[in-house]
């Protein structure tokens, strides 16, 4: 093992990266959809205590988050290649970059092309009769 030298600060980097490493910590850095990721909080994770995935990620930030989660994309080595799309399961390793998908509200009134944008009945002969016009 290497000296240290913390009076005057050499192999510090060293140091700290032994420390992360032995106590099993795992830093994750998110991504704001549409923007540059935020290296300058990162999201902490335990190996040993709450695990690594995606979802004991979610739940460090919200415990609701979990049921909202559409789909995730990783950067870092956890990933094959550049974004990974991944599910709640996937594994993450230090310094990866989590952007997270939400599902989107689903609105009532049909599918696709075919939604009911009017507040007309839905069927005609639930339609008010109009009366005659007088001639």
């Amino acid at each position: 093992m290497k000296p240290f030298l913390l009076f005057k600060q050499l192999n510090l980097d060293r140091l700290l990266a032994k420390m992360w490493e032995a106590m099993g910590l795992v830093r994750v850095y998110t991504k704001p959809q549409g923007q540059q990721p935020d290296f300058t909080d990162p999201v902490v994770l335990s190996a040993d205590r709450a695990g690594c995935s995606v979802e004991d990620f979610c739940n460090q930030i919200h415990r609701s988050l979990v049921k909202d989660v559409k789909y995730v994309l990783v950067w870092g080595t956890s990933a094959r290649h550049f974004p990974q799309h991944c599910g709640l399961s996937h594994v993450l390793q230090d310094e990866d970059v989590v952007q997270i998908v939400k599902k989107k509200e689903k609105e009532d009134g049909g599918r696709g092309r075919f939604k009911s944008h009017s507040n007309a009945p839905a069927r005609i002969s639930d339609r008010e009769k109009k009366a005659p016009l007088k001639t």
